[in-house]
């Protein structure tokens, strides 16, 4: 049902004025219009370009006229040539490919319907290199166009106008809607054969959402590669005296081995090849730095920490397919981490816990940190992958004094995973 219009009058009260009359003469208006049927890929715009037009039965347009609306439509076009397509319609197969365009043609078609069978035809259409071939014909009442040039077998554009129709107008709206983007400098032979080579941009390799899942391990470390010994001497060489006696408590790595073996599993998403999350659990296993020297650990049997970490992480990346059944992606992350210790401590058996023993420090409950990473991902047949990654993770507390162990914590890491991925477009 039509919406109907409703309109004040002088004395207030309304009336309602049914909208089919102004529906009907913008139906009407619209239908005398061009109608574009299929825009399946963006005509090439060449400076100084060649237009051929070949037309089936009479030529309503005059190439002279097209070329003067060209250049009023698009200043930056140069000079364009345009001409009688002759040779076109001396060929003797090229002509019953336009008397079955002629007959064939139908607004419920779509430009794919039309492609021409004849290889000699589709040959011809190829080595259009850059010239723009435009169809016309005439067909109950209607004047079709259509384009070709050398991208494709099929029609690149495809446009009805209703009959009869100024000549000067439809040559004028055709140049402004087909032709009045920025031209291009046209191709010398060499570079439109190395233009061929790349894919069409409907058939060329998509950008791909991902959904992964993987399990890693790596190894991490308190000195970070390239940087002087002088920054983690007294880390290094810390010992713990009396079970909690260091010179310097604000690094974790004061108390616990500073490298170890860590291992991981994660599970990440990505959209359109470019941005992902990731979240990813750690645990490693590190022995408390004593002072085999003093008496008071005689008593004990073993003292370790296993830390356990998560990590959401915010992904930018970028692939590559250098194989139809390899793709390559680097990456790079920001990771927001939350970190635990928990303690693995015990006597010699028949030993008594010592003073010392039960007053040894503590972490605290959980730290928290940022993480910056760099990745490569090399994945075949779509589904299997292996990741390589490296990064600096610092992780603390919002408080840095004497009293705090682990205030602020910093490690490098390298790492190796192997992900099975879901794709799809």
């Amino acid at each position: 049902m039509l919406k109907e219009d409703i309109n004040p009058i002088e004395n207030g009260e309304w009336r309602v004025e049914s909208g089919f009359k102004k529906f009907f003469l913008l139906f009407l208006i619209l239908n005398s219009q061009l109608l574009t049927l299929n825009l399946y890929a963006a005509p090439s715009v060449w400076k100084d370009g060649e237009f051929l037009f070949w037309g089936y039965g009479k030529q309503f347009v005059s190439p002279a006229d097209f070329c003067f609306a060209l250049r009023y439509e698009n200043e930056k076009i140069g000079t364009p040539h345009c001409y009688e397509a002759g040779d076109w319609e001396r060929d003797t197969t090229a002509s019953l490919y336009a008397k079955w365009l002629n007959a064939n043609l139908d607004s419920r078609l779509q430009s794919e319907d039309l492609r021409p069978r004849n290889p000699h035809v589709i040959d011809r259409l190829r080595n259009l290199k850059d010239k723009n071939l435009l169809f016309s014909t005439i067909k109950n009442d209607k004047l079709w166009f259509l384009l070709f040039d050398e991208s494709s077998s099929e029609p690149i554009r495809i446009a009805v106008f209703s009959m009869p129709q100024d000549s000067a107008k439809l040559v004028r709206k055709i140049a402004s809607d087909w032709f009045g983007g920025t031209p291009q400098i046209r191709l010398s032979d060499s570079e439109r054969a190395a233009k061929q080579m790349e894919p069409d941009e409907y058939f060329a390799e998509q950008p791909m959402h991902d959904i992964w899942f993987g399990i890693g391990v790596g190894w991490s470390r308190a000195k970070v590669p390239l940087t002087p010994d002088s920054w983690y001497r007294s880390k290094l060489n810390s010992r713990i005296k009396n079970y909690r006696d260091v010179r310097d408590s604000a690094s974790a790595w004061s108390f616990i081995e500073d490298s170890s073996p860590f291992y991981s599993a994660y599970i990440g998403a990505s959209l359109y090849d470019f941005i992902g999350v990731e979240f990813e659990f750690h645990r490693s296993g590190h022995k408390a730095k004593i002072d085999t020297t003093q008496d008071v650990y005689e008593e004990l049997s073993h003292w370790n920490f296993n830390r356990y970490e998560f990590l959401l992480s915010l992904m930018f990346m970028k692939v590559f397919k250098p194989h139809p059944q390899i793709e390559i992606e680097p990456y790079a992350s920001v990771s927001f981490t939350y970190s635990f210790f928990t303690e693995d401590i015990d006597l010699k058996d028949g030993r008594t816990a010592s003073e010392y023993y039960k007053d040894r420090f503590e972490f605290r409950s959980y730290y928290r940190g940022a993480a910056l990473n760099l990745g490569l991902r090399t994945a075949f047949f779509k589904n299997y992958a292996i990741n390589l990654r490296t990064g600096i993770a610092n992780r603390g507390t919002s408080m840095v004094t004497q009293e705090i162990i682990g205030s602020s914590t910093t490690d490098a890491y390298v790492a190796a995973g192997l992900e099975y991925h879901f794709r799809w477009k």
